[in-house]
């Protein structure tokens, strides 16, 4: 990793678990030196992307701010603001909206729908990247290639798709339906239905759409009718991009 890379990644370390650290833990958790590690801690302070409280370092303010712009500036996010609140009302589940970086797909909208669901991972939180409707749509939208070098990585965590055809198989299947469905995979008592979201500008698929209900509220649904729906929500957001 460049020297960047290696002190951005410190931030990736702070979680509801590790809320501070010290910089002596941080070089001990990211196997840095202290030297390194003071000196990468310096400058993240300096920008405000970490604090310092009587010796812990906290995430800072700055990312606050970025978040903030991010909302503001991003084509997706302001396209699908639109889209989702829509399908909240229509739909009453909750609408997600996922995007994939570095192996890793996060929450980054969460419109919540009238049942008001509590579910684990909203907003900000890193999903499972082979569990969920929303991780499945966005990984089987991957060219073989990459798929085969992602399951290579990653084959302790397939359970039964830890065979590489049976796993190639499966990605095609859901990228030839064009959404779908898994149920209380991330959350007990819940369903989730997600289609990809097709950048119109290149043809990437990078993120995806989801709605998610209680088992019951699901039940109600024509399950190929709010797939299609869900399919068209996402082309819309996809065309803005």
């Amino acid at each position: 990793m460049s020297s960047l890379t290696k002190m951005l990644s410190i931030l990736d370390i702070f979680s509801t678990s590790e809320r501070s650290m010290t910089a002596e833990e941080i070089a001990e958790h990211m196997g840095f030196s202290r030297t390194t590690c003071y000196r990468y801690v310096k400058e993240l302070a300096s920008v405000g992307l970490l604090v310092s409280n009587n010796g812990a370092y906290t995430l800072g303010p700055r990312i606050i701010h970025l978040d903030y712009n991010m909302r503001q500036s991003d084509p997706m996010l302001k396209a699908a603001e639109t889209v989702t609140e829509k399908l909240t009302q229509v739909t009453g589940g909750d609408a997600l909206i996922s995007t994939l970086y570095d192996e890793q797909i996060i929450n980054v909208l969460h419109e919540i729908g009238a049942e008001n669901l509590q579910l684990g991972f909203g907003r900000g939180r890193v999903m499972p990247l082979f569990q969920g409707a929303s991780s499945k749509v966005i990984v089987a939208s991957m060219s073989r290639a990459r798929l085969k070098r992602l399951h290579d990585r990653h084959r302790a965590e397939m359970g039964e798709f830890d065979d590489w055809p049976t796993f190639w198989r499966h990605c095609q299947r859901i990228a030839t339906i064009g959404y779908w469905i898994s149920r209380g995979e991330l959350d007990r008592g819940f369903v989730g239905i997600a289609a990809p979201i097709c950048a119109a500008s290149n043809g990437e698929v990078n993120s995806s759409l989801s709605l998610v209900f209680r088992d019951e509220h699901f039940a109600l649904f024509d399950q190929a009718v709010l797939g299609k729906l869900l399919v068209d929500a996402a082309t819309r957001i996809g065309q803005a991009i």
